[in-house]
């Protein structure tokens, strides 16, 4: 039997209206096929099952022959389908865990019990936003399956025939000088920074950069101003290197700069995410950011400006970076490509001032060895081709329109129940609960509806009155927002039950 039941041929439908309607940059092909994947790793499809012939789907779907065959291609270079000449197309035998369906049981270590220093044990449990993410709603998750890849492989493969394998990420310590140069254009034009190609240092991630101020900028001891809530990577970094965090609270304006002002703290610097405050999604406003920059030169202390996902802004017209405004050189801006091409590229940035450039860059250099010189060159004509701005642009209207309808998932399901953070840019949208036990209860039970739930207390470092979870909704497709919203819904009825009986 090969007919699709009609709530396979709806969501079919479905997907097919929101590629021509609402994000018409994404091809019909594009979104069928993640449509079908979608009903393959929910189980709605089996394997073996034989799928529609492609001249019949294609009159129920009221689509070309052409669009369907190219579907069926697609998810056969994916692994999701097999097809055989006269015989058809058939669900594909699956090697690796489906979406949901993840082992929660790991490898147990081999040997027994080692002793480890007394910073390693501060360290804790390593930061899971930098893990791999298994379930819907991991923050900070991008989506990956609209990337422009054979445009990625044919500039890959033209730079290993110009510049051979051999390519070395080391000829320059800062990195790429192209790729520093397509960087200073982009940042200049797109985001208002002052940069220049000599004060550009390529790192492996945002996690790098923090580990290098910290480093470079602050003594075993020191303090150091962060946001409360904020990154728990920060965090980690900080305490890493015996730095003492001091928590400054967040309201609708962003960090409370009157608290730094006032502090009696000695602070080597401040850390925060102006563009999109995370995890509450707030915009710091232009008030404090002028605030901010006085500050740190009276008090003699550097900013970290972590830019990182501020290219996808929805709502208004963003307020400009705290680098380009500071006259007085304190600031250090950093940017990572893991948000807006894909997180595995392990490729970011940051800007310094020119005091800077040089400790820096020592640092980085006893650190660990270059970023992949090919990955750089690569990224270089990515950038300068235009192809990265086109991306960009392509994926902040897709966010956006999922990001409405995650927003309409969730009151439509969720009612009363949680009250929802609309924020103005980025992967992710904060929910607010009634309170810190619902909280708790919620994320607790996460995993048995197959959900990953941040709870808002995990990004804090001292009590805030807020409750809720922060969740990641761009990597998720229309019918996997409404499948997994519906989950979230369910979950939400089951604990608040619970709780009054």
């Amino acid at each position: 039997m090969n007919r699709l039941t009609e709530k396979q041929l709806q969501t079919l439908l479905l997907q097919k209206n929101l590629a021509k309607q609402t994000v018409p940059e994404v091809s019909l092909t594009t979104a069928l096929a993640a449509a079908f994947k979608t009903m393959i790793q929910q189980g709605e499809f089996i394997t073996g099952q034989r799928l529609p012939a492609s001249r019949a789907l294609a009159t129920s779907l009221q689509l070309s022959r052409g669009t369907i065959e190219n579907c069926y291609t697609a998810l056969e270079t994916e692994g999701y389908v097999c097809r055989e000449v006269g015989r058809g197309s058939f669900v594909a035998q699956r090697q690796q865990p489906l979406l949901g369906l993840i082992s929660e049981h790991s490898a147990a270590p081999s040997g027994g019990q080692v002793t480890l220093s007394r910073r390693s044990s501060r360290n804790g449990r390593p930061e899971s936003g930098n893990l791999p993410q298994q379930r819907a709603f991991g923050p900070g998750m991008p989506e990956t399956r609209n990337f422009p890849i054979h445009t990625w492989l044919r500039l890959y493969q033209q730079t290993v025939k110009e510049e051979g394998l051999s390519i070395s990420a080391g000829s320059n310590l800062q990195g790429n000088i192209h790729l520093r140069e397509a960087i200073c254009d982009f940042l200049l034009a797109e985001r208002g920074v002052k940069a220049q190609a000599d004060r550009i240092l390529i790192v492996s991630s945002t996690q790098q950069s923090l580990s290098l101020c910290a480093q470079v900028l602050a003594d075993a001891g020191d303090s150091v101003f962060i946001e409360n809530p904020g990154y728990t990577g920060a965090i980690k970094a900080f305490q890493a290197a015996q730095l003492k965090p001091i928590p400054i609270a967040v309201d609708e304006q962003g960090i409370c700069t009157d608290e730094i002002i006032r502090s009696q703290a000695n602070a080597r610097f401040v850390y925060v995410t102006p563009s999109n405050q995370y995890p509450t999604g707030r915009a710091l406003s232009l008030a404090r950011r002028l605030a901010l920059i006085e500050a740190a030169k009276f008090r003699d202390m550097w900013i970290i400006e972590d830019d990182y996902d501020s290219e996808f802004h929805y709502q208004g017209i963003a307020t400009a970076c705290l680098q380009g405004l500071d006259p007085h050189q304190r600031t250090i801006y950093m940017g990572t490509f893991s948000k807006t091409l894909f997180p595995d590229l392990h490729v970011a940035y940051m800007v310094l001032p020119e005091a800077l450039v040089k400790p820096m860059t020592t640092a980085r250099a006893n650190t660990d060895s270059q970023v992949s010189g090919i990955a750089q060159r690569t990224l270089a004509k990515f950038i300068m081709q235009g192809h990265y701005r086109e991306h960009v642009l392509t994926m902040k209207k897709i966010y956006s329109s999922r990001a409405a309808l995650f927003i309409n998932e969730i009151n439509k399901h969720c009612g009363l129940k949680v009250k929802v953070i609309v924020p103005n840019c980025g992967l992710q949208i904060l929910c607010l609960a009634e309170s810190k036990q619902l909280e708790q209860e919620v994320a607790h039970r996460a995993a048995q509806y197959n959900l990953t739930l941040k709870s808002l207390s995990e990004f804090c470092t001292a009590d805030i009155p807020l409750s809720g979870w922060l969740l990641g909704f761009a990597a998720l497709d229309p019918i996997e927002i409404a499948y997994n919203v519906e989950h979230f819904s369910q979950l939400l009825t089951r604990c608040l039950n619970e709780m009054d009986t």
